[in-house]
């Protein structure tokens, strides 16, 4: 319902969407992933670069939040850099680096232990705009302790 909500809420009735990635643009992108485990994030990108490298250069942090493992929970923060290549003004693929501080907790009932870890990731993905303000995504790539196979949403404002 909300993801439909907020394509409702942003259709654009122009033929031609404005460019995606102009310097100052921002970014939240909303994931669910897999493998390991389950789990999801939330990002914040902004656009630092736009014209780079025949695309653009955002930078932005990440909550991360996972189970990879039964009894296990990580909880995971960090800044994040991305390089994206305007394929066309609709369709972008990006790589993507962070690296932060995670906390890993392991609980079966009968022991419990935690202990804190240096969170990165490396992800190569790409990005859909359906209209001015709202595109699909998603990433594969490494990353520890986090699922490494990612798709969701992203609302630009």
């Amino acid at each position: 319902m909300m993801i439909a909500a907020m394509a409702i809420v942003s259709y654009s009735a122009s033929a031609e969407l404005a460019p995606q990635w102009s310097k100052g643009t921002m970014m939240v992108n909303v994931e669910l992933g897999v493998a390991p485990g389950f789990g999801g994030g939330v990002s914040l990108d902004y656009v630092l670069f736009d014209d780079w490298w025949k695309g653009h250069f955002s930078v932005g942090g990440e909550i991360d939040v996972a189970q990879p493992y039964k009894y296990q929970t990580n909880f995971g923060v960090s800044p994040r850099a991305t390089y994206g290549l305007n394929i066309t003004d609709q369709f972008e693929v990006h790589a993507m680096a962070q690296m932060g501080f995670g906390y890993h907790k392991y609980n079966d009932g009968t022991f419990s232990d935690h202990e804190t870890f240096i969170l990165h990731s490396e992800m190569v993905g790409c990005r859909f705009f359906f209209n001015d303000n709202f595109a699909v995504m998603a990433e594969t790539g490494y990353s520890n302790w986090m699922p490494e196979l990612r798709a969701g949403i992203t609302y630009k404002f």
